[in-house]
């Protein structure tokens, strides 16, 4: 029995198609065996790392509001810096300014001598007294002094300064040369407060109510100072 010439031929490329194609997927098998000798298995499932993250990620936190009193020091501590770089400038004036501005105070100012002056309060070994009181350009100005023969030291926000006259209404009021930290040295620290007088037409006497900041573990309160007329 003859086979015919088409099938044999047939036959023949089946055969060679058959050992290409195992002999590419053998070599095809080596190449990619060699490729990932070095590629290791992760050691835990990288989707349960996700699974986690989000899980962290939408769990609700507490809310934590600011403490007051932190706020309060952080403001407190910038306005310190602001008033000491003031202080500094106005140092650098010459010393002419100085003697004009001492000649026009002196032309400007009132001062007038009241009987009940000096007057002191102390709390804590601080004492704050008021020695002279006098009026300039419209405002009543109050030469007090600070001086601390405690142990401990303060410091104090003058902003905080109650002043308030014998009706009990609320006054402004501006403090000069008070310093922001009293050390317990015993050292006498001169200042002025200066309280316009446009609304203290018919005030007699004013008081003065002043606390350390933050702590305010003292307070000097003084009452029944005269306003100069």
């Amino acid at each position: 029995m003859k086979i015919n010439p088409t099938i044999k031929l047939t036959l023949l490329l089946l055969v060679i198609m058959s050992g290409v194609g195992t002999a590419s997927a053998y070599l095809a098998y080596n190449v990619g065996y060699k490729a990932l000798q070095g590629v290791n298995q992760p050691p835990t499932n990288p989707a349960k790392k996700l699974k986690k993250t989000a899980n962290l990620s939408t769990k609700p936190t507490e809310f934590v509001p600011v403490n007051e009193k932190t706020i309060l020091i952080k403001v407190y501590d910038h306005i310190h810096q602001e008033e000491k770089s003031n202080s500094k400038s106005s140092k650098k004036k010459s010393k002419n300014d100085d003697k004009k501005a001492k000649k026009t105070s002196q032309s400007d100012s009132e001062s007038v001598s009241i009987t009940n002056l000096p007057i002191r309060v102390q709390d804590s070994g601080v004492t704050l007294e008021v020695t002279n009181a006098s009026k300039k350009a419209g405002n009543l100005l109050l030469n007090v002094n600070l001086r601390n023969e405690g142990d401990n030291e303060f410091k104090f926000l003058y902003s905080f300064l109650e002043v308030k006259d014998n009706q009990g209404r609320s006054l402004s009021a501006i403090t000069e040369g008070l310093p922001d930290e009293l050390p317990p040295n015993k050292e006498r620290f001169n200042g002025t407060i200066k309280i316009p007088t446009a609304l203290m037409s018919q005030v007699e006497s004013i008081s003065l109510n002043l606390t350390d900041y933050p702590d305010q573990k003292l307070e000097l309160k003084l009452s029944k100072i005269p306003v100069v007329r």
